[in-house]
């Protein structure tokens, strides 16, 4: 997906994923790159050490948009993604999710922890763009929920 963000115009992209896909990532990227795109990174992210946002970003505050991609299989991992997503999203940050679910019990979990951190808008997307999909795949949007003032 950040690829395609690139070549649709997006200032800056960083994809992350863990060290040993980063040559594949780097050539991917090449291979699509366009002039368009003022800047486009690859940098690695463990969710179990999450690198801090200014490693990332550079001296950005917060990314405007998050995408996450195909990320949700395995129970063990959702702990670690919702807490790096929670970590990465500022006030202002849009996260789009999108995922295929593979299991009951890693996608019953993320549903609800990401519920706990975010307000969550399940994208109808045969409404929305046209596109009819199985009922196993989701599209996301997410933003962090605003902390009650009490």
């Amino acid at each position: 997906m950040g690829i395609c963000c690139s070549v649709l115009d997006a200032k800056e992209v960083v994809l992350t994923d863990l060290e040993y896909a980063l040559p594949l990532m780097h050539e991917n990227v090449e291979r699509n790159r366009k002039d368009n795109c003022q800047s486009i990174e690859c940098k690695a992210c463990d969710w179990y050490k999450p690198p801090s946002i200014s490693e990332l970003c550079g001296d950005s505050d917060e990314p405007d948009v998050i995408l996450v991609a195909d990320c949700v299989w395995l129970s063990h991992l959702i702990s670690p993604l919702i807490h790096t997503l929670q970590t990465y999203a500022g006030d202002n940050t849009k996260v789009i999710i999108t995922y295929q679910q593979r299991g009951k019990d890693a996608h019953e979990l993320f549903m609800e922890s990401i519920h706990d951190i975010f307000d969550v808008d399940i994208i109808d997307t045969e409404k929305k763009v046209g596109l009819v999909k199985p009922d196993v795949f989701y599209v996301l949007e997410c933003r962090k929920k605003k902390k009650s003032s009490t």
